[in-house]
């Protein structure tokens, strides 16, 4: 069961609402007391007259690390139904952006309609699809994918990744995945168009995919940390017959080095298939051609290219597996406005009519 929303001094509540995506959890944000108890015994706030609001302690401490809880409860004190912080945890009438969160939901409880099946499961022990990664004993937890400190203070790891994402998920040694706010820089993964949306500061039409290297994925070279066989590009025995003539004989759906229309790259997919839809679904851009949100217009840059989060959320939604049932016809949030998957193959490929 979800624990009970836990209280937060209001200056903290202040200090995360202005915060960068990645940039929680780290120098001044970085507050010690919201995490960890010295003595596990804490009964009142910081004030000199005992008053002030507290993250509650867990019930079955004292916990390692002189953390307040265990990992995931602890996490989503914040991060599940509070005003201030994103609500990351399946939709239980919290607090989420209007038009969806970039990541989407975890599930925990495998209760309707955040079944286990649609996305990341908190707790999960299961070796992770496509791969050899397993958290054991305890299951799956937040730190699994997010560095809790931040990386201020890791010089040499560089800037703080995307969302504060670990550099090595899965225990594969990143580089992590790059972004910058505000400014488009090319040479980063990820591009957030303003550090100052407010509560659709995580909504899809504010984040965009840059594509350094255009024959990879900084996403998908990070997913792959876990989920190793299903990420990849044309080189990659995994996911084509390398034999083969360029580009053809996929094993598997390419998350790199395929261009939707490309006629060696695309296979049966369509610019003009694409252009069509008013609300497309994301993808890599080396030059920045993303369109415009809402309006369907003529697409004719041979640099676009699908990887994870073009089909999936990457915490999950309310669909299997975290797939977006996106038409295209309108504003598709976490879940996609479609009634079938169908839709969304149908957003890039022309098979089927």
């Amino acid at each position: 069961m979800k624990k009970a929303i836990l209280g937060l001094v209001v200056l903290v509540a202040f200090v995360a609402a202005s915060a960068l995506a990645g940039d929680y959890h780290t120098g001044g944000t970085l507050n010690c007391a919201e995490c960890h108890v010295m003595h596990y015994s804490q009964t009142h706030g910081y004030e000199a007259d005992g008053s002030g609001l507290m993250t509650d302690l867990g019930l079955t401490g004292p916990y390692h690390f002189l953390l307040r809880d265990e990992i995931n409860n602890l996490c989503l004190a914040c991060h599940d139904n509070q005003s201030f912080a994103p609500d990351v945890l399946a939709d239980d009438g919290g607090i989420a952006p209007t038009n969806g969160r970039q990541a989407g939901a975890l599930n925990r409880d495998n209760v309707a309609p955040y079944f286990d099946a649609t996305g990341h499961t908190l707790g999960s022990e299961l070796v992770a699809p496509g791969g050899t990664f397993q958290h054991t004993p305890g299951g799956l937890n937040c730190i699994d994918c997010h560095q809790q400190h931040g990386y201020g203070g890791f010089v040499a790891e560089g800037n703080n990744p995307y969302r504060n994402l670990l550099y090595s998920a899965g225990g594969v040694s990143g580089p992590g995945v790059s972004y910058a706010v505000g400014t488009r820089d090319a040479t980063k993964d990820v591009y957030e168009v303003s550090a100052a949306e407010g509560g659709d500061h995580y909504d899809i039409q504010n984040v965009f995919f840059n594509e350094p290297t255009q024959t990879a994925s900084g996403y998908g070279a990070w997913c792959k940390g876990c989920h190793t066989d299903f990420h990849g590009s044309s080189s990659d025995a995994n996911m084509r017959v390398t034999g083969a003539p360029v580009s053809t004989q996929w094993l598997r759906h390419p998350t790199a080095d395929a261009d939707i229309g490309g006629a060696a790259t695309g296979g049966h997919s369509d610019l003009a298939q694409l252009g069509a839809a008013a609300y497309r679904v994301q993808y890599m851009s080396s030059t920045g051609e993303w369109g415009t949100w809402g309006v369907a217009e003529a697409v004719t840059s041979t640099d676009l290219t699908p990887s994870c989060m073009t089909c999936h959320k990457a915490h999950g939604n309310t669909r299997a597996f975290g797939l977006i049932w996106a038409t295209g016809a309108a504003n598709y949030g976490e879940n996609g406005d479609g009634t079938s998957y169908q839709v969304l193959c149908s957003q890039c490929h022309v098979q089927g009519g």
